[in-house]
């Protein structure tokens, strides 16, 4: 994953789960800046990178929660880009928008800004050396920004609280933050106190070839969401095995610190298919009505996510926006029944409608009137609000 300078603090013990630097003769900043400069990451053949799909959501689920009802994006801000990977796809999805990409790596910056001077993916991109903690950072970089993504960043910096007040300052009025961060049940917490036992120094990749063999038995022993560990490229081991700090904390810890920033979550990509799983029978009502934040935390809980993927809105923002299609879905009502799909999802179910529920559908699934559209055919009965909060959930509607 890709990672960002924060302020420097003291080495001390490990802790994986609640955040720890690593026991050192040096700051754990000085550390992670080190890391990154020795391997750069995801790499540099940035060609190849960016042609694979990567493991960000797709951009149409971003946007269509993150900004339901909005047009495209026409600045993007790309906190933490490495060497550029993450940065050039978003050129290819968006070809016309100003895209700004931050990295406190002076190397990466230079592997990015090579590959963009190479004229292969159109317009120009800005790529900066920064830190995505410094309070200055919207004076170099400007503000307004439509659309920011912080992939994989924040899960390996001391404070990620103080990036997530300085990006809020980077934020259009409308906008909205992606934010890709590692979870409680993320491998490393077990395999990091293992590759101990055996000897083997974690604070920092000095020993390649016996860490590939050991990650070669745990791979046989494991089938998780990491892949086989021990084939990935020396940059990844150096900073998602190997690194200086890990934050791989609960859905719950990571919205309390956005909160604390005045940011709430608009919704995760694992939420509507954990959503979908529990609606046979009823088996969701206890559920009801949790707000999407809440409700994406209890989720977690039952199964604690290896890595989060959040859609990120401020708190006031959600609070006055109205209703709106997201355009995850396509609907078919027919005779009282809508069918909903989502090819990005990969979801399908139906819903029973009254007359009056498939008029406002249409009028939102059309946008022609998305101002008088508003909630009052479904909140008039319980049955009607438990629908409307599944949909929120699902990713249908946002606001």
């Amino acid at each position: 994953m890709i990672r960002n300078l924060s302020a420097e603090c003291p080495g001390h013990h490990l802790d994986l789960m609640a955040g720890r630097s690593i026991t050192s003769d040096m700051s754990s900043a000085e550390r992670i800046k080190q890391g990154y400069e020795r391997f750069p990451y995801p790499g540099s053949d940035v060609a190849a990178l960016s042609q694979r799909g990567g493991s960000m959501p797709a951009l149409r689920w971003m946007l269509g929660i993150g900004r339901p009802g909005s047009a495209k994006p026409r600045r993007v801000l790309v906190a933490g880009c490495g060497t550029g990977v993450e940065a050039f796809r978003l050129r290819l999805a968006l070809p016309q928008a100003e895209i700004v990409a931050v990295d406190f790596s002076p190397r990466s910056i230079a592997v990015a800004q090579k590959w963009e001077r190479s004229g292969k993916f159109g317009r120009a991109i800005r790529f900066l050396v920064g830190d995505l903690t410094a309070g200055n950072l919207r004076k170099e970089i400007g503000g307004d920004f439509d659309l920011i993504t912080c992939h994989g960043v924040l899960s390996y910096i001391p404070k990620p609280e103080r990036a997530l007040v300085v990006l809020a300052t980077c934020l259009a009025p409308d906008g909205a933050l992606y934010l890709g961060a590692n979870g409680a049940g993320h491998p490393t917490v077990a395999l990091r106190p293992w590759l101990e036992t055996f000897g083997l120094t974690v604070t920092g990749m000095k020993e390649e070839r016996r860490l590939r063999e050991l990650l070669r038995l745990w791979d046989a022993l494991h089938d998780d969401d990491l892949g086989e560990l021990a084939t990935m490229p020396a940059s990844y081991l150096a900073s998602d095995i190997c690194g200086a700090w890990f934050n791989n904390w609960s859905l719950e810890r990571w919205r309390a610190a956005a909160r604390r920033a005045g940011w709430e979550v608009a919704g995760t990509a694992v939420l509507p298919a954990a959503l979908r799983l529990t609606m046979d029978e009823g088996r969701e009502r206890p559920l009801f009505p949790a707000g999407v934040g809440e409700l994406a935390e209890r989720l977690d809980q039952v199964r604690p996510a290896g890595f989060h993927r959040i859609m990120l809105r401020r708190a006031a923002a959600m609070k006055s926006s109205g209703l709106a299609w997201t355009g995850l879905y396509t609907v078919k009502v027919s005779e009282g029944r809508a069918r909903f799909f989502s090819a990005t999802l990969g979801l399908r179910f139906e819903e029973t409608l009254t007359t009056r529920q498939a008029v406002a559908l249409r009028t939102l699934v059309e946008g022609k009137n998305p101002a008088k559209v508003g909630e009052n055919a479904w909140v008039r009965s319980d049955a009607g609000r438990r629908m409307l909060w599944r949909w929120r959930a699902l990713g249908v509607v946002a606001g």
